[in-house]
């Protein structure tokens, strides 16, 4: 039998939880021609989110870290409104306090919103004995995130719930597939100081494309699928940069998007592309040490040492319990499967 985590009280069998703290990884996505359908999330870089239960129904914020970083109200507040879906789906007689941590900039191109709604939901879902593959969980966290980009989308969500590189179908989001990459994929990311809304970005998006320019892209995201399963990096880089339909658009959003690309090439990156919407750049290479290299290059094309930047790897585990090793049970890594579809009745 497992033990109850700490801050919970036994009833009978059950262990109900009175509060819950779960962190989630940042995350990239519409990586190269994967525009809504891949993404991958980021090691060592993600929100924090402490619920609690409370007496009052609803969600009330509590603290919020940066403050002023996000919105304190429950209607606008991602990670607010994700944990009221969760409490509406899952029947609960309780409201929740929330504490946020923020440790991924608003508006950085690095999923910020999706953090925050998918710590929020698994917090939730734990306090009404959910765990975090329950499909109400991914519902309220979608939900959540929406409210940020003003559409349903899961390139951000399913990557930051359930870690690796993630396949998502952008018509129905609870189908994915985990991209498993052999060996280590090293990632500089560099953050330029240049506000960019998702939603002014779709609007940049053209409502239709010629048939020879969707083939064209068909068939660059089954090469970048199959260079990923592979583990060619080499591949993955040049196919990263193949996409000729979005990135192009909205790559006018960011003055330096030339600069920092031909920099990280220049450094020895084998890729280099936006991350969702931007401004977020991030560069494909094979070591630490590199990545290192590559990012001096991109942060000096971006402004200089000044711009914020990092150097990591993929999160292969996603949204998880802080501590990681206070174990509960259905939040195993062990129990993630490779692959799958999240199922609306389980």
């Amino acid at each position: 039998m497992s033990a109850p985590v700490s801050g919970s009280r036994t009833k009978g069998s059950d262990v109900v939880a009175e509060y819950a703290e779960i962190w989630a990884p940042a995350s990239l996505s519409n990586l190269g021609p994967g525009f809504d359908v891949l993404g991958v999330a980021l090691a060592d870089v993600g929100d924090t989110i402490v619920a609690r239960r409370a007496d009052a129904s609803g969600v009330a914020i509590g603290r919020v870290d940066p403050a002023g970083s996000v919105p304190d109200d429950s209607e606008s507040n991602t990670a607010a409104v994700a944990a009221m879906r969760v409490l509406e789906g899952g029947d609960a007689s309780f409201g929740v306090r929330l504490d946020l941590n923020k440790g991924v900039r608003p508006g950085s191109g690095l999923g910020s919103s999706a953090a925050s709604a998918v710590a929020a939901a698994v917090a939730t879902g734990l306090l009404c004995g959910l765990n975090k593959h329950d499909p109400r969980v991914l519902d309220a966290a979608l939900t959540g995130e929406s409210r940020a980009s003003g559409a349903v989308h899961g390139d951000n969500v399913i990557p930051s719930l359930s870690g690796g590189f993630c396949l998502v179908n952008p018509v129905d989001p609870f189908e994915y597939r985990r991209i498993e990459v052999p060996g280590d994929v090293w990632i500089a990311v560099v953050l330029p100081d240049v506000p960019v809304l998702t939603r002014e970005a779709r609007s940049l998006l053209p409502g239709s494309v010629a048939l020879g320019d969707a083939v064209r892209h068909a068939g660059c995201l089954a090469f970048l699928l199959d260079s990923l399963r592979s583990g060619d990096l080499q591949a993955v880089g040049r196919f990263i940069m193949s996409d000729e339909i979005v990135e192009p658009r909205r790559a006018q959003l960011l003055p330096a998007y030339s600069a920092i690309r031909a920099a990280a090439l220049e450094s020895g990156a084998f890729g280099c592309s936006l991350s969702g919407s931007g401004p977020a750049m991030f560069a494909i290479a094979d070591s630490e040490a590199a990545s290192e290299v590559i990012l001096n290059g991109m942060r000096q094309a971006a402004g200089g040492d000044h711009v914020a930047g990092l150097v990591t790897t993929v999160d292969r585990a996603g949204a998880r319990q802080v501590p990681a090793e206070v174990a509960r049970p259905g939040l195993s890594d062990a129990d993630l499967p490779p692959h799958g579809t999240f199922q609306r009745n389980a």
